[in-house]
């Protein structure tokens, strides 16, 4: 396969990677946005630190991602080795973050449910009470009239509640317990929170296994987008190792090229006797009247064509041209 196919054909590969990468980084960002900034959902309830550590570093993940995207598009359209370099420097960081993030939440999933446990509980008994919780009110709110709950494990729960105890009333719930279109008022109280009826008024189950199963499955869905990044990114280091390795390979076969192209359109050199790259101009005819410098060469007859001026002759040409009117002298 010609180098130029080889290459197209990984940029391509390196382009559709690219994209699931950014696809995956982006949906990683958005759920470290969700966990950090979004107040209405039950994992703002929760403050422990392993639950901020994972929240912070997969918001620094997806914004590398987005970073590296670039980085590699730049290398793999430039034919840049130093960025194709860079963009497997930071692959191998995020694999690294990556890993660490999913040790944390691997690690830390029965204590973030055992710490949600305790907070839904704290809510439930500073629920009606407490001003400053009315945000956790709301949530508990929501997760009993969507879920169809009531009460952490049993209704009966609610009874540790500061409010209910107060009352001395041992049938008093939330409104959002009831399964009835309205609440039923507490005789000698105006709060719009709670509400008096017996057990065929509310939901007899309680509310544990739907938090503990949504915060598994919200757990599960970061670990696979977590894993299947892992995965492209793999794929794509396989990529762009071959990818930098075509590009130097069309580096040399450019410089070969250049350098062909320079000795076909080179100047005859002035000084080609000394030039061992035309030794055929060494062979050249020696000029009349001077002696042969190479013997071993072509037409070494030349060496007799003209003799010098005043030559001396031999002893037949010598008698040859004496006579009496003829008088030679050596």
């Amino acid at each position: 396969m010609k180098v130029d196919d080889k290459f197209q054909i990984l940029k391509f590969f390196a382009a559709v990677f690219n994209s699931v990468f950014l696809i995956l980084g982006l949906c990683i960002f958005g759920c470290a946005v969700w966990i950090l900034f979004d107040k209405d959902n039950f994992i703002a309830v929760l403050s422990s630190v392993e639950v901020k550590t994972v929240a912070g570093g997969l918001f620094i993940i997806g914004l590398m991602v987005v970073g590296v995207t670039i980085v590699g598009c730049v290398g793999a359209q430039l034919e840049n080795r130093f960025f194709l370099l860079l963009y497997m420097g930071f692959l191998i960081c995020i694999v690294l973050g990556q890993l660490f993030v999913t040790f944390i939440i691997l690690l830390s999933r029965e204590k973030i449910t055992s710490e949600m446990k305790m907070e839904v509980n704290k809510t439930m008994t500073e629920y009606g009470t407490n001003p400053d919780n009315q945000r956790h009110w709301k949530l508990l709110d929501d997760v009993q009239r969507y879920g169809h709950c009531c009460g952490m494990q049993v209704p009966n729960d609610w009874q540790g509640n500061l409010f209910i105890m107060n009352t001395s009333l041992t049938e008093v719930f939330p409104c959002s317990c009831f399964n009835t279109t309205d609440c039923p008022a507490i005789s000698g109280y105006s709060t719009t929170l709670f509400g008096n009826g017996n057990e065929t008024h509310i939901h007899p189950q309680g509310c544990q296994k739907m938090i503990t199963d949504w915060l598994k499955e919200n757990t599960l869905t970061i670990v696979g987008m977590d894993m299947g990044l892992l995965i492209i990114q793999v794929l794509q280091l396989i990529v762009y190792v071959y990818l930098y390795q075509t590009v130097g390979q069309k580096a040399k076969l450019r410089c070969v090229s250049q350098l062909i192209r320079s000795e076909d359109h080179r100047e005859p050199n002035p000084d080609y006797l000394d030039d061992p790259d035309y030794p055929d101009q060494n062979h050249a005819y020696p000029e009349p009247n001077q002696p042969y410098a190479h013997t071993n060469l072509a037409y070494p007859e030349q060496i007799l064509a003209y003799p010098e001026p005043r030559q001396a002759y031999s002893e037949d040409q010598h008698q040859a041209y004496s006579g009496p009117n003829h008088a030679y002298h050596r």
